[in-house]
């Protein structure tokens, strides 16, 4: 027995038989790439490229002027209503100042 086709009905065929292979790793491509990882904490990478110190950090350790204007800075700070509170939380061990106190 020979079937004859057209090929509109040939090409839904192949439709068909494509959308029978599709599994969730290939209907769902990301950037036409079959094969991607899945990152469950997009907010810490896996490893850091600087070691245990931060860029930040090693320019504050090795440049005097950065560390003049952060001094700068924190010292500006602690003559704020916000820098004393900070100051003096930090001073008690974290805890809050009781309440009526004063910094």
């Amino acid at each position: 027995m020979r079937f004859e086709y057209g090929a509109p009905q040939v090409a839904q065929g192949r439709k068909n038989q494509q959308r029978q292979q599709e599994t969730p790793t290939t209907f769902g491509r990301s950037n036409s790439a079959e094969v991607f990882n899945n990152v469950d904490k997009l907010d810490k990478p896996k490893s850091r490229m600087a070691g245990q110190i931060s860029e930040r950090l090693l320019e504050i350790m090795e440049n005097p002027e950065e560390q003049a204007r952060l001094q700068d800075w924190e010292d500006r700070f602690s003559n704020t209503v916000d820098g004393a509170q900070f100051y003096s939380v930090k001073m008690n061990g974290g805890m809050p100042l009781e309440d009526g106190a004063q910094a």
